[in-house]
């Protein structure tokens, strides 16, 4: 399956404010991209109410989690010739990881200042040699100017690597096949401007970022996901009624390349609404186009797509709650075996459903479907994508929780490349 097991990254789409920006985790159960809880647990919320900082408030906020993960996958290659059997090839695996995390707010009566550090060291049962340790480093300042008006500056360093499933085989779906680990550094500093509110007739915000991504090569080949963007946004909302707000909203990107051949702008325009029905339904929607235009390309420029995204989440009683989404979106994709072709993006198309039960004060779980579809522009080939997740998560006291997630992901392509992943991650968080 050459987008899930050559070496293949899909380089990062900008976490604008309307996006959740990258953050510090192990996506073994992310490989799809599952549904989210539709309204979080009451510690959650708890320790959510610890970011509203008011007066002269300072906390400090230290936790530790850690985790051991069994990771089972089977390749299959029906990509032969008539009468021979199908080349099979099983990887699994046993992973221990400590993550440490350390969040400091702190603020005024105008301005609030987070900062937050991740340590996370993982340690592969199979070889002493095949650990790794990660880091994250992030400040968030925000300022409260006159008349509803918001400030932000945010930044972020990120390092992590390719997770390794075989002592010399690395795995993940939204990363590399390969024998060297690689090892990848990000930074990120963005710039938002808000005016106005959700309860103002009116509101608007505009942002800026620079991004810069790199990689220690240990296959030389991976240069060529070293990338620095920069780009602008910006969005509007109008609140028609008291429960509907219509949106409009756009972003330019300019995205460049070690190899010039690969640089590109992203241009992205969508229009939309809010909406609240009744006291129990949300729903959100909105729709547009895309368009990538590179500077040179032997296969042409320029490619434009309609995009889409929208959400419904409905809570059924006090304790139950359901959240559907579906999606298109279009990036870029590029390979080892061919680096240097301009014109690979690929086309996402997705939905998912996540069904979110609050038994008791303590126990809560989630259980999700998603599928994903990806077409490939600039050469042939399609994958259909299924993952299936039951998580569970119950707190032993207000600062300890525990945690199970189970996922199955099966993903196939039309050229006869299935693989199938299996994970058991158990997990335990103490809020010191």
């Amino acid at each position: 399956m050459q987008a899930s097991l050559s070496k293949v990254m899909s380089l990062p789409q900008v976490a604008t404010p309307e996006e959740t920006p990258i953050e510090y985790v192990d996506t073994t159960l992310q490989v799809v991209g599952q549904a989210t809880s539709a309204r979080s647990s009451k510690p959650d919320r708890v320790l959510a109410g610890i970011a509203s900082v008011t007066g002269n408030l300072s906390k400090f906020v230290p936790t530790i989690s850690t985790s051991v993960r069994y990771d089972d996958i089977r390749e299959e290659d029906n990509r032969l010739a008539p009468g021979l059997n199908p080349s099979e090839t099983d990887y699994s695996t046993v992973l221990a990881v400590v993550n440490p995390t350390f969040i400091y707010k702190t603020g005024r009566r105008k301005w609030t200042a987070t900062a937050r550090y991740d340590l996370e060291r993982a340690q592969y049962f199979l070889d002493d040699d095949f650990t790794a340790t990660d880091h994250l480093l992030s400040v968030d300042w925000n300022r409260r100017l006159n008349r509803g008006q918001q400030l932000r500056v945010a930044m972020l360093y990120q390092n992590t690597h390719d997770r390794r499933t075989t002592e010399d085989t690395i795995v993940d779906f939204d990363s590399a096949l390969d024998q060297n680990l690689e090892d990848y550094h990000r930074t990120r500093v963005s710039l938002t401007y808000q005016n106005g509110t959700d309860r103002n007739r009116t509101r608007y915000e505009a942002y800026l970022f620079r991004d810069n991504s790199t990689t220690d090569y240990q296959n030389l080949q991976a240069r060529s996901y070293d990338l620095d963007q920069t780009g602008v946004g910006g969005l509007y909302a109008w609140q028609v009624r008291r429960q509907i707000a219509l949106v409009a909203e756009g972003r330019y990107i300019q995205s460049d390349f070690p190899m010039n051949i690969r640089d590109n702008t992203h241009l992205r325009a969508m229009i939309g609404a809010d909406m609240f029905i009744g006291r129990r339904i949300r729903t959100s929607f909105r729709v547009g186009y895309a368009e990538k235009t590179f500077d040179t390309s032997i296969a042409g420029n320029r490619f434009g797509e309609p995009v889409w995204n929208g959400t419904f989440e409905w809570d059924l009683r006090r304790n139950t709650s359901v959240r559907m989404e579906t999606g298109r979106k279009i990036y870029e994709l590029a390979t080892v075996d061919q680096p240097n072709d301009a014109s690979k993006f690929n086309i996402h198309n997705w939905i998912s459903a996540a069904w979110v039960e609050q038994w008791t004060e303590k126990l809560s779980t989630n259980t999700s479907y998603t599928y994903r579809d990806t077409s490939y522009e600039g050469r042939d080939g399609n994958e259909g994508a299924h993952q299936f997740v039951v998580s569970a998560r119950y707190y032993i006291r207000h600062n300890l929780r525990c945690a199970i997630d189970m996922a199955y992901t099966k993903i196939g392509d039309d050229l006869g490349e299935d693989v199938s992943r299996r994970t058991f991650t158990f997990r335990i968080d103490y809020n010191l």
